[in-house]
């Protein structure tokens, strides 16, 4: 298990965007930037002011013809390097499969002007229809959620291409 998460890290995937971790960190420091590049997100609320580690946000999002809303913990917060939320409520119906559910994203140099994302999901199976379920359905969902948010994040730091109506 990664230290200071809740769970154990699940599947990965990186990115190289050409840009700084200057340009890069406030993307995904601050809640409310989320809207402009995250795939399934519609609104996001900041529950917790001044954002920071213990802070809460409202993630109103869709998936396909599927809405609803993750309210999420800020777990982790390094200035310019890492930070990690865990899901505490969600609409969706994951808990029934799922249990600590969250994502930690940290950036790497990667060049001159580049930066690495590496974002990790993390949780636990949950039940038996949770580790049913878990190679075949879930991991597979998460993964392609995750590239799909990594290129949407590439796409907005290096053009500033906002991502299409979810």
């Amino acid at each position: 298990m990664n230290p200071g998460l809740p769970a154990r890290v699940r599947g990965q995937d990186s990115i190289v965007i050409d840009a700084s971790a200057e340009v890069v960190w406030p993307l995904i420091a601050d809640s409310r930037a989320l809207m402009k590049w995250g795939p399934p997100v519609q609104y996001v609320e900041v529950i917790d002011e001044p954002e920071g580690v213990g802070t809460r946000r409202r993630v109103h999002a869709r998936f396909g013809k599927l809405s609803g809303q993750f309210v999420e913990r800020r777990l982790v917060h390094d200035e310019h390097r890492r930070r990690a939320f865990q899901i505490e409520e969600e609409t969706f119906g994951l808990f029934r499969f799922l249990e600590r559910i969250g994502s930690i994203m940290e950036l790497e140099p990667a060049g001159p002007g580049q930066t690495r994302l590496v974002w990790s999901f993390f949780h636990q199976p949950r039940g038996i229809l949770g580790r049913i379920m878990h190679r075949p359905i879930i991991l597979r969902q998460q993964r392609g959620n995750r590239r799909r948010a990594l290129a949407s994040l590439k796409a907005y730091a290096e053009h500033s291409t906002v991502r299409p109506e979810p």
